[in-house]
């Protein structure tokens, strides 16, 4: 287990549940928990496993990490694309943990685990360097002044995710609230690890090609709230 920084102050917002499971989402869930889901328990059953690949049931050697998936648009295409990388998403919305796994069963698609809790209690396990990329799509901004420690994006969770990266590796957010831009640029700009990776405009308005289009962001095109793409590297 690595030694990373944990903020006390900071604990989970936001919802975990919404309306009652259909029985089809149930079915989906137990079918396909063993598979799917990360479970704490397996990595204390086996403290002798010190790879992010053997604690989590990985067989791929890329792995890429999205923090808050959503609809899943963006995790599912990407892992269609690429079936030679493994992919984590973490979300602690039950409901679209089970939304999630119908679609995996019904696809067949094997190179996808869930974390269905905040992915602060597991980047502390993570090997140092064993993550190629990190992608936060569309955070919850938390506009009030007195909800920004609620904010996912601070200085400590960053620093944290710049331990897990390789050499480097990415870490791609996407927002389509001003405030939360500004955020984002203070909070990467004051770390000395990542650079920003815009030469133009056209860098951080246009989203990234290895992005897909989600539900999401077609809702903030509609609501005239155009979003803005940031690609930080880790050097």
């Amino acid at each position: 287990m690595n030694n990373l920084t944990v903020n006390k102050e900071q604990r989970f917002y936001g919802r975990r549940k919404g309306r009652k499971l259909s029985e089809s989402s149930q079915i989906a869930l137990k079918q396909g928990e063993n598979f799917y889901i990360i479970k704490l328990e397996d990595f204390f059953k086996n403290k002798h496993n010190s790879t992010s690949q053997s604690l989590f049931g990985i067989d791929h050697k890329k792995i890429i990490l999205e923090i808050g998936f959503g609809s899943g648009d963006n995790l599912v295409n990407s892992a269609i694309n690429n079936p030679n990388i493994c992919y984590i998403g973490a979300d602690p919305f039950l409901n679209t943990n089970a939304r999630l796994i119908k679609i995996l069963l019904k696809n067949n698609i094997k190179n996808i685990k869930i974390w269905p809790d905040d992915i602060r209690k597991i980047i502390p396990l993570f090997s140092y360097s064993s993550v190629s990329e990190i992608k936060i799509l569309f955070p919850d901004p938390w506009p009030k002044s007195k909800h920004k420690n609620r904010r996912l994006v601070q200085e400590i969770f960053i620093d944290n995710l710049y331990k897990i990266l390789v050499p480097n590796g990415r870490i791609t957010l996407a927002t389509d609230h001003s405030l939360m831009k500004s955020w984002i640029l203070e909070i990467f700009q004051s770390h000395k690890g990542y650079l920003w990776q815009a030469n133009t405009i056209m860098d951080w308005k246009n989203r990234p090609a290895d992005c897909f289009s989600t539900k999401y962001e077609q809702k903030s095109y509609v609501k005239e709230n155009i979003p803005s793409w940031f690609v930080f590297k880790k050097i």
